[in-house]
């Protein structure tokens, strides 16, 4: 068959990669001039299985209170009045209960797992490259209440089979002994979270595939897709121009609404903006040597490079914007804080090399991914809604999607998965 991609980001590549290892005929569609060019360009970098809770639970509402009144934190709605945010609110809030998170945190932390498994065998086949490393990620906590917060989340994924150990302040910092010189009173430590650079494997798999002498993948860039209804059938076109397939996979992260609206389908998405500072590293010693988050702020680390190519990813921030996607120093400045806090003095702070950088994370209501085929179009796959876990999720949601193309039963069950 003769599979079209749209998207060429985490989950577009990754979905071409399986397809064309079930020996499709794949090209790749992207408007952007290459792979991994918006929300996986610079992303956390972390594979945190063990914490992919979803974001609807029973404590939420308190949280979206705060939000109301300016004092979120991390979490900040400036676009209140939006009419998509209302109808997606409408759904999540019908989640916010302890018998659909512990549905939801089930069917998420088992994905999760089902997920980082699928990418390991990835980079095994292929011998791509992206600094991963599974030696674990550290979660410390500064107060009695996130140790507290800690405690229960521990034994929430202990009971769905993830482990989270609880350290004290010393073990922590035997652990990481660059957070010697912080706070801390503790920590949680899953060893087998892990931590990569997402955009250098994404374009690497990408590459990899256009390189393979039995059916190439074939690359097309700076194109943009639309859909629409033409004679009561499906069209879809890149650059005005018809694209032809046996089917069509839709990867294309926040845009996806967009693109649905063409053909009539609300597809229940709403684009959630992180931010992320990359820098170099100003004293070594000083650094942590391991991808976390802190409990307190959510601000989330990932070391990357090596040498003098050191640098340190700073992510944090859920902002509802609808599709503004614009930022500013406002937006950062957490970021530097609270990483300070922990490890002072570790980063160059003023080096011109510092990159800032925002994209809009595609939520579904649930936080789970939408894995299934048009409920009207049987050419049309959605393979969307992955969050702000994309990187985590990439490989297993590729996998699933094609199971689907291939008419097999999908290698993860989906009956808790977001549906159209």
């Amino acid at each position: 068959m003769k599979i079209s991609i749209l998207g060429a980001g985490l989950i577009g590549v990754a979905s071409a990669y399986y397809l064309w290892r079930d020996g499709h005929e794949v090209e790749l569609i992207d408007a952007l001039p290459e792979a991994a060019g918006v929300t996986s360009y610079a992303n956390a970098g972390l594979i945190a299985a063990s914490r992919a809770l979803p974001w609807p639970n029973p404590a939420v509402r308190g949280t979206l209170m705060q939000a109301a009144r300016g004092r979120g934190g991390a979490l900040r709605v400036e676009r209140w009045f939006d009419p998509p945010l209302w109808r997606w609110g409408r759904e999540f809030l019908r989640y916010c209960n302890a018998a659909e998170f512990a549905r939801l945190s089930a069917a998420k932390l088992g994905f999760a797992r089902f997920c980082q498994h699928e990418l390991e065998a990835t980079l095994a086949a292929t011998g791509v490259t992206c600094d991963y490393r599974r030696d674990g990620l550290l979660y410390p906590f500064q107060s009695a209440a996130t140790a507290e917060a800690a405690r229960a989340r521990a034994a929430t994924v202990a009971a769905h089979g993830c482990e989270l150990r609880l350290l004290s302040r010393d073990e922590a910092i035997a652990l990481e002994g660059a957070l010697a010189a912080s706070p801390i009173i503790g920590a949680s430590y899953a060893a087998t979270d892990a931590q990569g650079d997402s955009r250098a494997f994404t374009r690497a798999l990408a590459r990899w595939l256009a390189a393979r002498d039995e059916r190439a993948l074939r690359l097309r860039f700076g194109e943009r897709v639309e859909a629409s209804i033409e004679r009561g059938r499906l069209a879809i076109r890149a650059n005005g121009a018809p694209l032809s397939a046996d089917a069509f996979v839709v990867a294309l992260g926040p845009a996806t609404p967009a693109f649905a609206h063409g053909i009539g389908r609300r597809v229940p998405i709403y684009p959630v903006q992180g931010h992320s500072l990359t820098v170099p590293l100003r004293d070594a010693a000083r650094a942590p040597t391991r991808g976390g988050i802190c409990e307190d702020s959510l601000v989330a680390w990932c070391p990357l490079g090596e040498g003098a190519n050191a640098v340190m990813r700073l992510t944090t921030g859920a902002v509802f914007r609808g599709q503004q996607n614009a930022f500013g120093d406002a937006d950062f400045a957490h970021h530097r804080e609270h990483f300070e806090r922990l490890f002072p003095g570790a980063l160059d702070w003023p080096h011109a090399g510092v990159e800032r950088w925002a994209c809009q994370r595609p939520m579904t209501p649930s936080s789970l991914p939408i894995l299934q085929r048009d409920p009207q179009h049987e050419r049309l796959y959605w393979n969307c809604g992955q969050g702000h876990i994309g990187w985590t999720m990439c490989c297993g949601s590729g996998r699933i999607v094609a199971d689907l193309i291939g008419g097999r039963t999908p290698s993860f069950p989906l009956a808790d998965m977001q549906r159209l």
